[in-house]
């Protein structure tokens, strides 16, 4: 092969690419990989802590819906033992109090009722802001930049869409 006959002229040359190399090499190892790779940790251990920080929003939010199903049950519990009590006076009392304890039995199961829809939408409304401030605060860091007002509204209203949304799928299950 003609390129490799021509080795004694240009050996000189290769002894003083690879000696350039090794040297640029070094520089390179020493004084540029250090900081980009510790930069590298750095964004790797933010990250690990913003998913972490996600998961527990996530757990607190399931806690709140653990919590405000056992409100609601305990509330038709509480209207259950109200309507259970209603009937046993019905039966004591003449027909002329029948309709005055029924009139108290609706009133109550209607403050029951107010009171779930009361608790329901309180709960509604946190998860909203809990979930509001995790899709922003993901979101940002994830794309690592601030977002305009118009993409957290829009986020957020998806965000809360699809929470209610299967909340209500899984009340209907």
């Amino acid at each position: 092969m003609p390129q490799f006959e021509q080795v004694s002229v240009f050996g000189s040359l290769i002894f003083w690419s690879l000696l350039s190399f090794a040297i640029l090499f070094f520089l390179l190892k020493k004084f540029a990989f250090p900081p980009i790779l510790e930069a590298l940790e750095e964004r790797e251990k933010k990250i690990r802590k913003d998913i972490e920080d996600s998961e527990k929003l996530k757990e607190d939010a399931q806690t709140i819906k653990k919590d405000l199903e056992e409100t609601l049950k305990a509330a038709h519990g509480k209207a259950e033992t109200i309507v259970q009590l209603a009937q046993d006076e019905a039966k004591k009392f003449q027909e002329k109090n029948l309709q005055e304890t029924e009139a108290k039995v609706r009133q109550v199961q209607k403050d029951a009722e107010q009171e779930i829809q009361s608790s329901r939408d309180k709960l509604l409304q946190e998860m909203r802001s809990y979930t509001a401030a995790l899709t922003i605060a993901s979101t940002e860091k994830f794309l690592k930049k601030a977002l305009g007002d118009e993409d957290k509204k829009r986020l957020v209203e998806e965000s809360i869409e699809q929470v209610i949304q299967e909340l209500e799928k899984r009340q209907r299950n």
